[in-house]
């Protein structure tokens, strides 16, 4: 009997020990994603965050406690929560200590600056899409056809020379003043050239007229897969493409560069660390608990992922929200980094 008392001592001893244990800030930290989960009703998710934290303990600077598994094991078996889940979330964040500021990457804000950067202009060349006007059309027809026919009266000279080097120099200078010292020939070549150059310039000009004059429309904002990629433009960049896509009527794409351009300021505060495959919801769980408008960026990805992913086409008031808050983030953001909004 004292045996098998000693056998169950020694179990549950070790049993205890074998218990994963967190620190306090990841604790809040994971019951916070249950919640945000629980917003989005991604059910399957919360229940097994639920299950697998109900069974941890919690390390705090007041001592060691367990998790609230009957709390979590509610949430694991119904796949919702009441109160209790947001007021322990308070009561948690009270009792942990001031957050250190978040390490800022000098490399990444220096690479983040250097794409807000626009390239200098090259010099020369045209600008695709600007049409000219007629007198710049007519202006450089001018100096063409300026090139032309000098172009033209060279090779003229060097066939009168070739030409005069096979006659008597006595005929020659006959011919030359028959004509006011220049063979007929030659001045009759001349005035043909010049006579059908003089009609092609006239056809050229009365086809411009005929032409009505349209203004070029600026196309709409072009699709491209650096729209997919939050770092592939600066949080400037992207709320003047915001702005771009929103005039062209395409609301989703103007909602996802908001939230690409909140994405990027994040980033080159700090606050956010780019990682290839991270979902929405794991940069949501990332922020700070004490951050102040870490409820906005909550809101703001819930309507992003439900007008991206749940809607074929979005509306303006849809648009007005997303922008409005992305706006307050990033006013905030700044201020907080002492840059002007």
């Amino acid at each position: 009997m004292k045996l098998r008392a000693a056998f169950l001592i020694i179990f549950l001893t070790a049993s205890a020990q074998a218990a994963t244990i967190i620190p306090l800030e990841q604790y809040v930290n994971t019951l916070t994603n249950i919640k945000s989960l629980l917003d989005a009703k991604q059910t399957d998710a919360v229940r097994d965050a639920a299950r697998q934290l109900a069974v941890v303990e919690v390390d705090s600077p007041n001592g060691r406690f367990a998790a609230d598994s009957a709390l979590l094991n509610a949430i694991a078996t119904t796949g919702r929560a009441d109160a209790r889940l947001a007021a322990t979330i308070d009561a948690l964040r009270k009792a942990m200590p001031p957050a250190a500021a978040p390490a800022v990457d000098p490399k990444r804000l220096e690479r983040l600056r250097a794409a807000e950067t626009p390239d200098a202009l090259r010099a020369g060349g045209e600008v695709a899409g600007v049409p000219m006007s007629q007198d710049e059309r007519m202006e450089t027809f001018a100096k063409k056809l300026t090139k032309v026919l000098r172009w033209i009266w060279k090779k003229i000279e060097q066939f009168y020379d070739w030409v005069m080097s096979w006659w008597p120099q006595q005929r020659i200078r006959k011919m030359s003043e028959s004509f006011g010292g220049t063979p007929w020939l030659v001045a009759a070549v001349v005035i043909l050239i010049v006579g059908v150059l003089a009609i092609l310039a006239l056809e050229i000009a009365r086809r411009s007229r005929r032409r009505v004059a349209v203004e070029v429309v600026e196309s709409d904002p072009i699709a491209s897969r650096r729209d997919e990629d939050p770092l592939s433009r600066g949080a400037n960049e992207w709320e003047r493409y915001a702005a771009q896509l929103a005039a062209a009527g395409r609301i989703r794409e103007a909602i996802r560069a908001w939230y690409h351009a909140v994405l990027v300021t994040l980033y080159g505060a700090g606050i956010l660390h780019f990682r290839k495959g991270r979902t929405n919801w794991e940069y949501v769980s990332a922020l700070a608990p004490d951050i102040t408008w870490r409820g906005e960026f909550v809101e703001l990805t819930r309507r992003f992922e439900q007008e991206w992913y749940g809607h074929d086409a979005s509306g303006e008031d849809a648009l007005d929200d997303c922008s409005g808050r992305a706006r307050r983030i990033l006013d905030a953001v700044h201020r907080s980094r002492g840059v002007a909004a």
